[in-house]
């Protein structure tokens, strides 16, 4: 069996496996959507992981590049994300092997921390491997107050370009969150091959957020917040609470630094670990705010 790193022209091979593998699910697997995550990402491609035997690609591991800034300070990281064995040689410790490569890989290129959100199945796996369970994202709900309103025509959204100019200029967070480097919001947002965003917001700040469908009613999930300099949070709060009653969401969610001051904490978000490279200070949820636009649909 040979161990390699994977080029363009692999992907076609690398959908095809996890489809076989894993099946479809909620975030449709396709070639679009790979180049999306792994190749197009503005944070650089990602490093993958072929194993193969003869002319047949047998196994696959991604870690997807990830930036994160603290005042003049960025912390490179990685978030182990697609993996896959092809059902024939599944059992043969093709899973660790490729992790265990691809860590010292990206220890050798200088990456600070790998992060990730396994389930129940594949965490102690990584635990086993040097990982550590930071805990569950801290997530903020807030009930939706009020009756529905049927006014959406008269609501006046942002633009795209006032959230980038807006990112460039925006308060700087207490401890580490995302690098919003040029082409960032475009990537993340409006490039998005499976999700439809949105936005709210006026001067006072700018809200990115989606909707997603629960048997219990409609969430409006708050994937990022830009506010200026100085501004306080009250006006945008109360802007997306108006939105939240035009798209007939019965809660708010949100992650990441809570500049709204709202909401209850929930144990609704997923469990993540986390395995130290080039780091000596541990990551934690006390000095690390990722938001869920930073930890969702990947």
């Amino acid at each position: 069996m040979d161990i390699r790193l994977a080029t363009h022209n692999d992907v076609p091979a690398i959908v095809n496996l996890l489809k076989l593998s894993l099946g479809e699910s909620l975030m449709p697997k396709s070639e679009k959507f790979w180049r999306w995550k792994h190749i197009e990402n503005p944070f650089g491609a990602s490093p993958v992981l072929l194993a193969t035997e003869g002319n047949h690609l047998v196994g696959v591991r991604a870690f997807m590049r990830w930036e994160w800034k603290h005042g003049d300070k960025i912390l490179k990281a990685v978030r182990a994300v697609d993996t896959a064995t092809h059902p024939d040689y599944q059992g043969r410790g093709i899973f660790s092997r490729l992790t265990r490569q691809l860590v010292d890989f990206c220890q050798e290129q200088g990456i600070h921390f790998i992060f990730n959100t396994p389930n129940a199945k594949s965490k102690p796996g990584y635990l086993k491997m040097g990982w550590y369970q930071a805990g569950r994202l801290p997530v903020h709900l807030k009930l939706v107050i009020g009756p529905f309103s049927e006014r959406a025509q008269k609501f006046v959204r942002p633009g795209w370009d006032e959230v980038i100019e807006l990112s460039k200029t925006m308060a700087a967070y207490p401890g580490l969150s995302t690098c919003y480097k040029p082409g960032f919001i475009d990537w993340r947002y409006l490039n998005n091959p499976n999700i439809k965003y949105f936005l709210t917001g006026n001067e006072e700040g700018i809200a990115i957020y989606r909707l997603k469908e629960h048997r219990w009613g409609r969430e409006m999930r708050v994937t990022d917040l830009f506010l200026p300099p100085g501004k306080p949070g009250k006006h945008l709060s109360a802007l997306i609470m108006q939105t939240a009653r035009i798209e007939h969401a019965r809660l708010i969610t949100l992650a990441g630094y809570n500049q709204l001051a709202w909401g209850c904490v929930v144990p609704a978000g997923p469990v993540v670990t986390i395995r130290l490279l080039n780091c000596k200070e541990p990551i934690t949820f006390r000095n690390w705010h990722p938001t869920l636009g930073d930890m969702e649909v990947f």
